[in-house]
């Protein structure tokens, strides 16, 4: 990887950090709370995760803020670690 690739990779994380540090919580929707529900049943109880998807109401994700603090920190080293960096070729 050469440092255009570092410098890309730390943009993204740093604006992802960014978008990720407004948004305190995410609520979804019916059908994907039910599909989720599907999806972490296990196999061996049969029907019962049909029964558990139909009363699953809707869930709330707490984005913790290390997370968040974690983006931004990789994508501020990574954008410094590609300015560091020799030019390509050179």
């Amino acid at each position: 990887m050469n440092r255009n690739h570092y410098m890309m990779i730390g943009t993204a994380l740093l604006l992802f950090g960014i978008v990720i540090f407004k948004v305190d919580n995410v609520t979804l929707t019916e059908e994907t709370t039910k599909f989720m529900a599907q999806a972490a049943a296990p196999e061996d109880i049969g029907g019962g995760g049909l029964i558990l998807a139909a009363a699953a109401p809707k869930k709330t994700i707490i984005i913790p803020s290390a997370i968040r603090f974690a983006c931004i920190s990789v994508g501020a080293i990574l954008m410094l670690h590609a300015v560091a960096m020799q030019k390509p070729g050179g």
